[in-house]
């Protein structure tokens, strides 16, 4: 074993020992599970769609996922088909024997029939395609639907008995939401807002709803051909409409119909969803009538014992945060970022740190001859690109930009460094002179780290295309680019440090897909000449090469492995360790108030003694305290509280371009702790351990890796799961990687999403998604955000702008005891009250210049000065979502405070969040618990964290004000405790003051 060495940062003295360690005791125990059934009835539905059978009259509804059946007059509801069918748009075939819905069982958007019992199941349509919003033909042998195996969004019919689907509009805009005229002629749709009609036959395209105030959705042709229901929203809410040779009349006087079509049952009568109700209306007086229901749901609720965390070990821990490794040219050493710094190490030899302080490092690359190595650091403020020479030990700034650059590549004759910039840019900077050019502008989607050519002519980036991460190819003199599949509908892993990487020679292109290594054969642009070989079998990242243009590293669940272009491979043995931080101090905070996080009032003039990083008693204020050994906090003027949890936060988001800012901007606020909701898995494993370690200052943070998702994503921070082999190797990362949650994302599969809440739970933690359900009837702990994006544009959980949800949501989320996290991006609203905010030395010291634009633009908005972005919200609808958090809390459900920073502005949302909250009603009490003991209870660490007790650790906040009466008061920070260790907003700021 190598002796020790120390460095000192912050004041904390930390070891680096290199030894190889076995598996941590967290990791290598499953707890075990006892699953106890719930049983929720409901009687109000939120978003349901409702048919009726041609044949007997009889109901069937689809609520929150599940399909239920019911008798025309009302009564007890019985539950038909898999609870993992995933059914949308569901509809009777003419004669009442089949139904046909939208499915998203295997991954993909299928038109499934079952049979009208449900017990029979069956995919109508295949492929890599999206086939949506199935509609019967009225001799029900055909179905029409809404499909993107064209391109966009076009009409399309298929055969009830299977084959080929047929293609019916051919038009270049999006026509969805198709509807057979009765004699079997015509088929209505929804083209942008307005309602057109084809004829099948000749393709004659007639008008038949203008577009006017508001938007139209879900027709329906009447059974005589007469009449055509239609949904319009406006301001005043979404209501059924009718059109009749031409004229338009609202029918019934529901403001809050569910977005799916009123079925005809007669050609007088319509049977809707609307307003938490099944409602019958009839069409020619507007006359309503609701069906009573009674549908019962059991859910799988787990009760499992939370993951040990030794928090207050000594023993070295094995390093797992190994970002972005790097094979030098001559295949004998490895650059890497671990532990906030960069180290270079011979292959199975000791690393070297060639970085030493507290910046922000990351993205380390060789230059083709092995001399120098480029990188990112905010050093010098923000993230610029550096040169090593690692004859002379030199350090070289190449970029001075206002902003952040990083991921740079080198070119073949190490003149140039391509590297890309907080504008999701790509663009290269000459070494010598300076001089930067943009290859490529900027876009919502975050690119993956470009790649050289063999000839320095082309870059090679993953880029989101068509919903998948694919190859752009740039040709660097014309700017011209294509963009090409690494196979047929396929995905690189991510848009990170999972290739495309050109082989020295220019002959490969190496990548992760299906999280394994793959190489594809490429002419000298990077187009492929062949097919992409599998070359390993186990989770497989980062891939690099060297020299030979043969070998290739990568990382394994934090090992680094070595393989070739034809397969197999070896592990590198480079293992190093860190000891976590552990103050040796102790300390006295004289506390004018204390809120502990369990009593409502706060307690008065107490002493919280820490000792190390432990709260060790509590008691009345001594003011002849012996001060020998002790550090005294003189806070009799302010108020300590728990240390605040951002319980929905994207921490590695934006890492780059806050660089060491972000840990400091939250720790500054008051933010103890961080819960990750998807983040690049090395980064976070990385930032997770650096925290711990004390080498990077900011709050304790609990971290998950990307997103597990379906075959089609958006966020660089997705990772696209496409079969079960592959799924293993997932829950092989989240095992060997110990991961705190695990996120599953929109379109991933729901019986895998049960799969995942069932291991993960046996390892002793949480998952979530922006499901209710069947996610809280498989297992899945919380949902993030009161209403956010899913795989069908909405949410049947959300609070729709015109009233609900209903009691199925209370009660699912009460019952199954699954949080709601709040991230009230309307909350940014309350910017008015306090325009002073902007203006917060915290804000003006560690913001970006980008951020604090983007800030101001907020007030603006706020104050109706200027406008506003897609994300910000009104009054009225920050009024509207704390309504529902009220209407959460009283039914019994949880809420915790979460932002979806960076999303939302970093650390201000969160106490926004707080704010709007108590301005709209919501107890002060309940508030504060919403960000302290309530995400402790959710984490699992309720023992350690989230009150101040004796005995927890010393996560400590002291303020100005008294919060429990002024929530404002929270965010006027004067210290801040983590981990036992005191720091004042000026020490936190300053190296950046």
């Amino acid at each position: 074993m190598t002796s020790p060495t120390f460095r000192r940062v912050g004041g904390a003295a930390l070891a680096f020992t290199f030894a190889v360690l076995p598996m941590s005791a967290a990791r290598a125990s499953q707890p075990e599970l006892k699953t106890a059934p719930v049983v929720v009835t409901v009687s109000e539905g939120t978003n349901l769609a409702v048919s009726t059978s041609p044949r007997d009259g009889t109901i069937l509804f689809d609520l929150q996922g599940q399909l239920f059946t019911l008798p025309r007059g009302g009564g007890s509801a019985t539950a038909i088909g898999d609870i993992n069918l995933d059914p949308y748009w569901p509809s009777f075939s003419p004669d009442g024997k089949l139904i046909a819905v939208q499915s998203l069982a295997d991954g993909m958007f299928r038109v499934r029939l079952l049979t009208a019992d449900g017990r029979s199941s069956w995919p109508l349509t295949r492929g890599e395609y999206d086939d949506t919003y199935p509609a019967w033909s009225p001799d029900g042998t055909r179905i029409a639907f809404t499909s993107d195996r064209a391109g966009g969004e076009d009409i399309w019919t298929v055969d009830t008995r299977g084959g080929e689907p047929r293609r019916i509009t051919t038009a270049a805009t999006a026509e969805s939401q198709p509807t057979w005229s009765p004699d079997g002629r015509g088929i209505a749709y929804v083209q942008g807002n307005t309602i057109e009609s084809i004829d099948v036959a000749t393709g004659a395209v007639t008008t038949l709803v203008p577009a006017g105030q508001g938007t139209v959705a879900a027709p329906s042709w009447s059974p005589d051909g007469k009449s055509l229901s239609f949904l319009r929203t406006g301001p005043g809410g979404r209501t059924v409409q009718v059109w009749q040779a031409g004229a338009i009349r609202q029918v019934g006087a529901h403001t809050d119909v569910f977005p799916f079509p009123a079925r005809w049952s007669s050609p007088d009568e319509l049977v809707y969803g609307a307003n938490g109700a099944i409602v019958v209306t009839q069409a020619s007086s507007g006359a309503s009538k609701t069906v009573p229901f009674r549908a019962t749901f059991t859910l799988k609720r787990d009760h499992y014992e939370p993951k040990a965390r030794d928090f207050d070990t000594r023993r070295p821990q094995s390093v797992r945060g190994i970002v972005g490794p790097a094979l030098s040219p001559d295949g004998r050493s490895v650059v890497f970022k671990a532990l906030n710094d960069l180290w270079v190490a011979p292959l199975g030899g000791v690393p070297k740190q060639i970085t030493s302080d507290s910046a922000y490092e990351v993205d380390p690359a060789w230059s083709r001859d092995g001399k120098q190595i480029a990188y990112a650091s905010d050093k010098a403020g923000t993230e610029d690109l550096y040169v090593l020479d690692l004859a002379t030990n030199q350090h070289r700034r190449i970029t001075t930009i206002d902003g952040a650059e990083y991921a740079p590549a080198w070119s073949p004759d190490g003149k140039t460094l391509a590297f890309q910039d907080q504008a999701n840019q790509t663009l290269t900077v000459d070494i010598a002179t300076g001089a930067v050019t943009t290859v490529l502008p900027g876009s919502f989607s975050v690119p993956g780290k470009p790649s050289w050519s063999a000839d320095g002519k082309t870059l090679a980036l993953a880029v989101n295309s068509a919903d998948r991460n694919q190859i752009q190819l740039v040709t660097l003199a014309t700017g011209a680019s294509k963009v090409v599949e690494p196979v047929p509908f396929g995905s690189v892993s991510t848009r990170g440090d999972d290739g495309p990487v050109f082989s020295p020679d220019g002959r490969w292109l190496a990548f992760s897909m299906d999280s394994v290594l793959w190489v594809l054969p490429v002419a000298p642009d990077g187009t492929p000449t062949g097919r992409a070989r599998r070359i390993t079998t186990e989770a497989s990242d980062a891939p690099s090469w060297a020299g030979d243009s043969r070998t290739l590293l990568y990382l394994h669940n934090g090992t680094l492995k070595l393989t070739t272009v034809d397969g197999g491979s070896k592990e590198v043995p480079l293992r190093f360790s860190y000891r976590q931080e552990k103050p040796e101090s102790r300390l006295v905070i004289h506390a004018g108030r204390l809120w502990d996080g369990r009593d409502p009032e706060p307690r008065t003039n107490v002493d919280i003694l820490v000792v190390g990083n432990r709260i060790q008693r509590i008691e009345p204020h001594q003011p002849d305290r012996p001060r020998g050994g002790w550090t005294f906090i003189d806070a009799s003027g302010l108020t300590v509280t728990p240390g605040l949890v951002d319980a929905h936060n994207h921490q590695q988001m934006r890492s780059k371009v806050f660089g060491d800012r972000q840990g400091r901007l939250l720790l500054s606020y008051g933010i103890t702790s961080t819960r990750s909701t998807g983040d690049a898995v090395y980064r976070a494993v990385e930032d997770r351990e650096s925290l711990a370690a004390g080498t990077r200052v900011g709050p304790r943070y609990f971290m998950t890796g990307e997103m597990l998702e379906g075959t089609r994503l958006l966020w660089e921070f997705s990772r696209p799961v496409r079969d079960e082999r592959q799924l293993a190797l997932e829950l092989s990362r989240v095992r060997e990687l110990d991961y705190d949650l695990v996120k599953t994302y929109e379109r991933f599969r729901v019986d895998w999403q049960a799969k995942v809440a069932d291991q993960a739970h046996r390892q002793g933690i949480g998952t979530t998604s922006h499901y209710l359900y069947p996610a809280v009837a498989n297992g899945v702990d919380s949902k993030e955000h009161l209403f956010g994006p899913s795989k069908w544009g909405f949410g049947f959980a959300r609070e729709s702008s015109f009233g609900g949800p209903y009691e199925d949501v209370l009660q699912l989320a009460a019952r199954g005891r699954m949080l709601f996290s709040t991230t009230l991006f309307s909350a940014s609203t309350l910017l008015a009250d306090d325009p002073g905010i902007v203006a917060d030395p915290r804000v003006q010291a560690l913001f970006t210049t980008q951020d604090k634009q983007a800030l101001n633009a907020k007030l603006l908005c706020a104050q109706g000065l200027g406008p506003c972005g897609f994300l910000d919200g009104t009054p009225a609808q920050a009024r509207r979502d704390v309504e529902l958090i009220k209407r959460l809390l009283a039914a019994g459900a949880g809420v915790v405070a979460g932002t979806d920073a960076p999303l939302d502005t970093t650390a201000v949302s969160l106490h926004l969040n707080l704010r709007s909250m108590a301005k709209y009603g919501v107890e002060p009490f309940q508030v504060l618990r919403s960000a302290t003991s309530v995400p402790a209870r959710q984490l699992g660490v309720d023992k350690d964290l989230g009150t101040v007790e004796a005995g927890k650790l010393a996560d400590l906040v002291i303020v100005s004000g008294d919060p429990t009466r002024d929530i404002a008061a929270l965010a006027d920070v004067r210290w801040v405790v983590k981990n036992g260790v005191p720091r004042t907003v000026d020490d936190v700021i300053g190296p950046f003051r």
